[in-house]
């Protein structure tokens, strides 16, 4: 007997979760509307965790994908950067640069204060070679690198890398520029393939809009067009 009344808390407690679980990704799943209007502005609601978010803009409509724009207001980070280490000593570090619009730049990069320079390829990379910076001095044997300035777009970028000084020696370190800092704001991009009626999420969590990320065409008059899931 109390066995059975074991496994029945055990299934209440599981059905009990289950409650709470599927009609919040039924409804993420059915919240996303994209509002199309003539004058070429735009309104977007989208889940956001436990509510919607709804955000205006400008878009472009071009034969395999749209683009939204939109001005955003709140401080980003000059630069972010992604710090990674696959091995525990290695031999060179891979740079790689990036706008808030994920596209590639050129840079000029100098290192802890050094005079040399140096520049990103054609796909905004530059590789170092660690025995190359020690050679010049620029640092000492097994040492990381701690200051990066990066000139673009006529804007100077100083990283202090000190928050990383525990971690191991990065063989990678990729670079997210704001090319809007100076400015009152920063404009952001969305950027969705479209096929037929069909627009494709490319930038929001399936954990929250669900396995189908796609915007069906809805509703289409003289005044606005409708997408939505």
């Amino acid at each position: 007997m109390r066995s059975v009344k074991v496994i029945l808390g055990v299934t209440f407690c599981i059905l009990f979760c289950l409650a709470f679980q599927i009609p919040s990704k039924t409804d993420s799943g059915a919240s996303c509307v994209l509002t199309l209007n003539s004058d070429n502005t735009y309104k977007y609601k989208y889940p956001n965790f436990l509510n919607l978010k709804t955000e205006n803009g400008t878009y472009r409509l071009y034969n395999d994908s749209i683009v939204l724009l939109r001005k955003h207001y709140s401080k980003i980070d000059s630069v972010d950067v992604s710090y990674t280490c696959w091995k525990d000593n290695p031999d060179t570090l891979l740079l790689t640069f990036k706008n808030l619009y994920k596209e590639k730049i050129q840079v000029a990069v100098t290192l802890n204060n050094s005079l040399k320079k140096y520049k990103t390829d054609s796909n905004g990379y530059i590789e170092i070679y660690y025995r190359e910076l020690e050679n010049q001095n620029i640092i000492s044997k097994d040492e990381k690198i701690s200051e990066f300035k990066i000139s673009f777009d006529n804007k100077e970028y100083l990283i202090n890398m000190e928050y990383y000084r525990d971690s191991r020696k990065p063989d990678r370190l990729d670079f997210t520029i704001n090319q809007f800092i100076g400015q009152d704001y920063a404009i952001l991009k969305r950027k969705y393939p479209i096929k037929g009626d069909t627009i494709f999420i490319n930038d929001i969590s399936r954990k929250l809009i669900g396995l189908d990320n796609r915007l069906i065409l809805k509703k289409k008059k003289a005044g606005n067009t409708v997408y939505s899931k």
